[in-house]
């Protein structure tokens, strides 16, 4: 009995200590944290995951060249304009022909802008790839043209239906234009590139 009177106080204590523990439900033993952060770091991976996913669909290169304070390789986004990349390479140097810059144009993965002096002419932009293959998205009619098998009247077509329904997605899609059958794109798919 002389033992509890003389440590009550730690008795009571210890008791206290106890009882909080037990009730309070944010103290959790080691083991629920860990499953708990666990949980946590099995959901945040997937977002992760998508994310990056959409930094690599979306990130494409343009090589700007010529009349712009810093000519070079951009990354470029979604919708960007060429306006967007001389921004980016530092605006036009006053030697820019910039009346011949069709600075509304959208740009487009390993695109090769050229941008002339006032001398030289005009800006060019060119719509096909280092291997020759031609971009049926941003072809001209004689770009299109340079293709065996498309003649006149089939770039005329392409050129109709992609302005009137919007890019190629595949190369499939070229059936869709009238004129173009399956044979055909089989003929030309190794000359051109879609998107």
């Amino acid at each position: 009995m002389t033992f509890f009177r003389k440590y009550w106080y730690v008795i009571v204590f210890g008791l206290v200590i106890f009882l909080w523990i037990l009730i309070n439900p944010s103290v959790k033993t080691e083991s629920e944290q860990v499953q708990e952060n666990v949980s946590i770091d099995m959901q945040a991976d997937p977002v992760e995951e998508d994310t990056e996913m959409e930094e690599e669909e979306i990130t494409k290169m343009v090589d700007i060249k010529g009349e712009v304070v810093h000519p070079g390789v951009y990354e470029i986004r979604e919708g960007d304009r060429v306006k967007d990349v001389i921004a980016r390479a530092g605006g036009l140097t006053k030697e820019a022909n910039s009346q011949s810059i069709n600075m509304a144009e959208r740009v487009y993965d390993e695109m090769v802008i050229l941008i002339a002096g006032q001398e030289e002419g005009t800006a060019v932009q060119t719509a096909k790839t280092s291997d020759g293959k031609v971009r049926v998205n941003q072809a001209t009619k004689e770009e299109l043209m340079t293709i065996s098998g498309i003649g006149e009247v089939k770039a005329a077509a392409i050129i109709e239906y992609r302005e009137t329904n919007g890019r190629f997605k595949t190369v499939t899609d070229l059936t869709n234009v009238s004129g173009i059958g399956e044979k055909t794109v089989e003929r030309i798919q190794d000359l051109i590139q879609i998107p």
